[in-house]
């Protein structure tokens, strides 16, 4: 086990042992806090409950009317009025009915896709922030494993010294050394509480009550499936507008069948008899009007067409990039801890076991001292990237979509 990952495992100990004192908080557990905790939730269902109550509305008939009209009233002694009393309904042909729910129903599919992007760009901004941390516990341990070596490495130098073996700015040196892995520390601390706050903020806790946990922030595993071939949740909004479309063009069509008006009623005369009315009435078509919205509703579907096609095109190159910068992100850091770090962990141990049987100076020791944390540096360097590399992956492909999309 190379000095890395003992540092990582120092990590999770460190952190395992202030749990009883700390949230200890997953990937997804701060995802599902944050989302759930987000006034966006409330602003979605009330758009929701409003297009719902739309949708009812567009599935009922049309109301019937009742009219009443009294004719033929002239003056004194004429007694030849009548009074009628129709009930009218309108019969709606063409599935008018129908091809209205299906587009308030489009509607209610573009709110939701909407929101569940708004919770999805949410989940990445965790993500990001929860990288962020790992990254900033990880560089703690690294600062402090630089902190034990330039303190070994000062006692050293200092007991060399002492023996008149070495020079006296040698033991300056080191404990210069040694003073500049002690302010990379503080501020190494420092950083990593600064990401736990940014990360508290949104998750809604205390940050002094929040810990990540770091196991398994070292493993890295290729994707193994074909770039292409990786779908982007993006693609749901551009979708969900294609079926509204298609539902405005439904309708627009069936505005071209007119709808009759059926009635019947009473008709009273002024001498006392009765009779019944009844009748229909259709009103004539606007055949330009009608497929001039027709033209525009099929105009519609191809913008929405042509808009899908562009999106598919971006994101599928976005989420191949994406994928590409994780598996050379990924590649890096595996080359690295490797072949890279042990090797300058082997020559830091045989320089200062060279130094303290005199075969070596101490700036041979120092040099190797900084080529094993340059290394160390470059490792996690790598390391982040590819996560953060990943964090862009998982926003276009959905990962957090079944997680967030029933909150």
């Amino acid at each position: 086990m190379n000095a890395i990952s003992r540092a990582a495992l120092l990590a999770v100990t460190v952190m395992s042992a202030s749990a009883a004192q700390a949230q200890s908080l997953t990937l997804e557990d701060a995802v599902r806090q944050s989302v759930s905790s987000s006034p966006q939730g409330a602003a979605t269902a009330a758009r929701i409950e409003g297009l719902e109550a739309s949708r009812a509305a567009a599935d009922t008939r049309p109301s019937p009317t009742v009219e009443g009209t009294i004719e033929n009233i002239g003056t004194g002694g004429f007694n030849q009025f009548q009074i009628d009393g129709t009930y009218n309904q309108r019969i709606e042909r063409g599935g008018k009915r129908q091809a209205r729910i299906e587009l308030a129903e489009g509607e209610i599919g573009i709110a939701q896709a909407e929101a569940l992007i708004r919770r999805l760009d949410l989940a990445r901004q965790v993500q990001e922030l929860y990288v962020e941390t790992q990254i900033a516990a990880l560089d703690l341990e690294l600062a402090r494993s630089r902190v034990e070596i330039a303190a070994a490495l000062q006692a050293e130098v200092q007991r060399r010294v002492d023996g008149a073996r070495d020079p006296l700015f040698a033991g300056t040196r080191a404990r210069t050394e040694l003073a500049e892995a002690e302010v990379d520390l503080e501020l190494a601390e420092h950083a990593l509480d600064a990401a736990k706050a940014r990360l508290a903020l949104l998750a809604g806790v205390e940050p002094a009550a929040l810990s990540v946990v770091t196991e398994g922030f070292l493993e890295m595993e290729a994707l193994g499936v074909d770039l292409q071939e990786l779908p982007s949740i993006d693609l749901a909004l551009y979708e969900a507008r294609r079926e509204r479309a298609d539902a405005n063009y439904r309708l627009q069509q069936s505005y071209s069948r007119t709808d009759p008006t059926v009635y019947a009623g009473p008709r009273v005369f002024g001498s006392g008899d009765v009779a019944v009315v009844a009748g229909f009435s259709l009103p004539l078509p606007n055949r330009a009007l009608n497929r001039a919205n027709i033209d525009r509703a099929a105009a519609e579907q191809r913008q929405v067409e042509a808009d899908l096609a562009v999106e598919r095109f971006q994101r599928q190159r976005e989420v191949a990039l994406a994928g590409e910068r994780v598996e050379e992100a990924r590649h890096e850091a595996e080359a690295i801890q490797s072949r890279v770090i042990p090797g300058a962990e082997q020559t830091l141990r045989e320089v200062r076991a060279g130094y303290n049987r005199g075969g070596f100076t101490f700036l041979d020791v120092s040099t190797a001292q900084t080529a094993l944390h340059n290394a160390r540096v470059r490792f996690v360097e790598a390391l982040s990237e590819y996560h953060v590399a990943k964090v862009e992956l998982d926003r276009l492909t959905g990962r957090f979509a079944d997680l967030v999309g029933g909150i």
